[in-house]
């Protein structure tokens, strides 16, 4: 067999990945990865029901992943705003919301709903990957950084360099996104980012303390680059398993606890998918009320 360069083969396994048969079986196998990771840290944590706090449950549910889903349409609008198509906010949040969903689908759904949002704005194929790739660079990069420097700070110093060398990544895409994004737009991306990068912070922290525990603000920010991790994975719909897996890898390099990690992200992450429900059910019956 001849060489085969390490990009053809991820380009070779993703078309795999996206066949709907296969999708549909690493669901299947990703669900249960992450029921049998739930019943294991409620056992480990020795979790009861009077630990649930349900003040916090709902403050993520009515408030913090509402805001959450905001600025994601808000960051659509501007990657829309970015290649000079105006997308009008509750469209914005019709598509985040869908798209959300619509990675439990067996075939990559979410790339497909935002990326024929852009396309059915005016934009053309090629300018909607671009900016859809740009700004998940941006947000991966910007969540690396500023995870590696809390594991720098909770771990080894030796991770700090790691959190420069992404840092010099973040301005390496700034640098080639100048070149066909306005200082202006490319400004409210990183703003938008650094923003929900906060709020997932936050989220974090609610999460855990809706399980009954207490973590730092730098614990918390070490954790919040496993959704942006399982959301550039395509292969697995949703990332389900890996984002909690993730978590879990990172609580364990600082001896906390993993079992509390896996649990609080999967918790995040269902309220999301509550919440994006709720907006894909409800955005199109206010507009069709609206209309008459």
């Amino acid at each position: 067999m001849g060489y085969v360069a390490p990009l053809s083969l991820v380009t070779r396994t993703r078309e795999w990945a996206r066949k709907p048969k296969i999708r549909f079986r690493l669901k299947v196998i990703a669900l249960t990865a992450v029921l049998i990771g739930a019943v294991w840290s409620v056992v480990t944590l020795d979790l009861t029901w009077s630990q649930i706090q349900p003040g916090y449950l709902l403050l993520n549910l009515l408030a913090l992943a509402p805001i959450n889903l905001y600025l994601a349409a808000l960051a659509f609008q501007i990657n829309g705003q970015a290649i000079g198509h105006a997308i009008p906010l509750p469209q914005s949040l019709l598509t985040v919301s869908t798209a959300n969903v619509a990675e439990l689908l067996p075939l990559p759904g979410g790339a497909l709903v935002r990326g024929a949002a852009l396309v059915d704005a005016g934009a053309s194929v090629a300018d909607s990957t671009k900016i859809v790739v740009l700004a998940s660079l941006l947000t991966l990069f910007i969540s690396l950084t500023a995870s590696l420097a809390a594991l720098g700070v909770l771990s080894d110093p030796a991770w700090l360099w790691l959190a420069t060398l992404s840092g010099l990544g973040f301005l390496t895409v700034l640098v080639l996104a100048a070149r066909f994004v306005s200082p202006r737009d490319l400004s409210a991306m990183v703003a938008v980012r650094l923003v929900t990068l906060v709020l997932t912070v936050v989220r974090i922290i609610v999460a855990f303390a809706t399980l009954g525990i207490s973590i730092s603000w730098i614990e918390s920010t070490l954790y919040a680059i496993a959704p942006t991790l399982g959301a550039t994975v395509a292969i697995i719909p949703a990332g389900f398993g890996l984002n909690e897996a993730i978590a879990a890898g990172l609580a364990a390099l600082i001896a906390s606890s993993a079992a509390s990690a896996f649990l609080a992200t999967a918790l995040n992450r269902v309220l999301g998918l509550i919440v994006g429900a709720v907006f894909v059910i409800s955005l199109p019956v206010i507009s069709k009320a609206r209309g008459k």
